[in-house]
């Protein structure tokens, strides 16, 4: 008599568990596409603002201290020092305003959950029923899970070039 011993498996609990882990997944997506990406783009429009704000106020000083000092008979010490800070400051704020301007578009840009539309999903669906697979729900959710995965991925990176940029 042989003594083989039968294996069960937890389908059910495995498919509960692919449907808790692409709910979030599908959370994680949401924060890596919608969240941080309105936030960053929030920050860099904020930040461009500042930057001609900071140069507008650098002309202004320029502007100031020459008619204060026009009036001194040797103003060419005091106005050096006056005018390397402020242009120093205004080549600062230009390349601010550029990293700002160069950070709001998303150049590694996101994945999609789906390689042509949704209906991937539904036609590899139906082709193992066709065929007669078992278990499609699961495959599906487990198809499902790695496209968020890789889009999880893509749009993690894609967020931390950009706030490296800024």
């Amino acid at each position: 008599m042989c003594n083989e011993k039968t294996i069960s498996y937890d389908s059910d609990g495995y498919s509960k568990s692919l449907d808790k882990l692409v709910a979030m997944s599908e959370k994680e997506y949401y924060v890596h596409l919608v969240d941080i990406n309105r936030h960053q783009v929030v920050v860099a429009k904020t930040l461009l603002w500042l930057a001609v704000i900071l140069i507008g106020f650098d002309i202004a000083i320029i502007e100031w201290a020459y008619t204060k000092a026009s009036k001194l008979p040797n103003l060419v010490p005091i106005l050096t020092s006056c005018y390397f800070f402020v242009i120093t400051s205004i080549i600062l704020g230009v390349l601010a305003f550029a990293f700002s301007a160069i950070a709001i578009p998303a150049f590694g840009g996101y994945k999609p959950l789906y390689e042509n539309s949704w209906a991937d999903y539904s036609n590899s669906a139906h082709e193992k029923l066709l065929s007669g697979h078992d278990s499609i729900y699961m495959n599906t959710l487990n198809d499902l899970l790695t496209n968020l995965d890789a889009a999880c991925s893509k749009g993690n990176i894609t967020n931390a070039s950009r706030g490296l940029k800024l």
